[in-house]
This record gives structure tokens, sequence and C-alpha cells, in this order.
């Protein structure tokens, strides 16, 4: 199945509310569901794979989940 660059673009709208969600939470020292994290990772990788660029806050989780798995 091809993702249409319509639904793509929703993807990265939604992760992006997300990402802004997740930081503001990190930010606030509120918990962070474990859920929130995986739908992110999920979203980044599947819009890697289309080639569509990750919005600026999705960015920074992915390299933060990077950092720390290392």
């Amino acid at each position: 199945m091809i993702a249409s660059s319509e639904r793509l673009s929703e993807v990265a709208r939604l992760a992006g509310l997300l990402a802004d969600q997740v930081l503001d939470a990190q930010i606030f020292s509120r918990p962070i569901p474990d859920q929130h994290i995986r739908t992110l990772l999920s979203a980044a990788f599947l819009m890697e794979e289309y080639g569509v660029p990750l919005p600026s806050l999705l960015q920074q989780i992915v390299h933060g989940a990077k950092r720390s798995a290392d």
C-alpha cells in the first residue's frame, strides 16, 4: 500500500502536536505515557521510510530516544 502525501502530511501534523505535548510534560516534570513515545517513534519510522521530513519537536524526541538507547 502506498501512503498518500495527504495522509503522510496528517501523520506529520499529528506527530508534531503529540511531540509538543510530550516535551511540555517533560519540561513540567509530568509523567509521559510510554504509548506516546512508542507512537511518536512509529510515526518517525513511517515518515523516514517515505522521505517525509520530521517536525523539529519530533526530531528532538527521536534524538533523545537514540541517546537513551546508547
